[in-house]
């Protein structure tokens, strides 16, 4: 398949309100929420914060790759979905009374994201909502590449995980995070800031990212699925090329090879 070419990243964890702020580890502690400003404040009543975490990576990545959000495909992708909003609904079902709230039903499917930003920017191209655990990014990835590769044009991931609620946090505490890349099948003009190929399964099981930029990650920051694309940003930050995996602590795992072209602008 042909190169792929990244032309924006975005970045939002709570108490860092961007990639900048994340880089620099500069933790506002107000950072709380994100707005996902693809979406209209009607349609965002009732969303999930990981609805506007998806939201919020989109509109971010496609800005900063200066793609046309009426037009970018787009690919969500999460490891759990909307879990928070399913375990108050299964808690409505067997704890409650039963009776269902439609807009948090409307909100429980896992395309929320997909589906509210496609509204709300009247972009009618491609966009699909994946759920693949551990290897959640590892299929967004594939996906893209497949699409890119068939129909050409610019494409935008937008992977996050949120902290899983009650009773799950007792099993596997984590911290949420969302990241955005804004890809194109074609080096722009302006240019990019990496190409992207090499796409292949690898026989070796990579272990959890330790640390990012010199510092050391928690655990329930490093146990996030999307966490994945840490080393493939702390490789085009620091322009050095080399082969990044799409997945930790899984069985052959893929990887594709990232070779900087420009500087980012955080």
């Amino acid at each position: 398949m042909r190169p792929l070419y990244l032309t924006g990243i975005s970045l939002w964890s709570p108490g860092f309100r961007d990639l900048r702020a994340f880089v620099d580890d500069a933790r506002d502690a107000s950072v709380i929420d994100c707005s996902a400003r693809w979406v209209p404040s009607r349609l965002a009543r009732g969303t999930s914060r990981l609805t506007r975490m998806l939201g919020e990576a989109a509109a971010s990545a496609c800005e900063a790759g200066g793609a046309d959000p009426r037009t970018v495909s787009t690919i969500y992708t999460s490891g759990y979905g909307e879990i928070e909003t399913m375990i108050v609904q299964l808690q409505t079902i067997f704890a409650g009374d039963g009776q269902l709230s439609p807009m948090r039903f409307k909100n429980s499917v896992h395309n929320s994201a997909s589906g509210l930003g496609s509204i709300g920017q009247g972009n009618q191209a491609f966009s699909t909502a994946i759920a693949a655990g551990d290897r959640s990014v590892e299929a967004a990835m594939i996906e893209t590449w497949t699409l890119l590769d068939e129909r050409g044009g610019d494409a935008v991931i937008s992977a996050a995980d949120d902290a899983l609620p009650a009773p799950l946090d007792a099993q596997c505490a984590r911290e949420g995070l969302a990241i955005g890349l804004c890809i194109a099948s074609e080096q722009p003009e302006a240019g990019a800031l990496a190409m992207l190929d090499g796409l292949r399964m690898d026989d070796e099981t990579p272990p959890l990212p330790e640390a990012f930029r010199g510092r050391a990650l928690s655990r329930e920051l490093a146990t996030n699925p999307v966490a994945t694309l840490l080393p493939l940003i702390d490789a085009v930050l620091e322009r050095r090329e080399g082969r990044v995996p799409l997945a930790f602590g899984v069985a052959r795992p893929w990887s594709i090879r990232v070779r900087p072209l420009a500087a980012v602008r955080t």
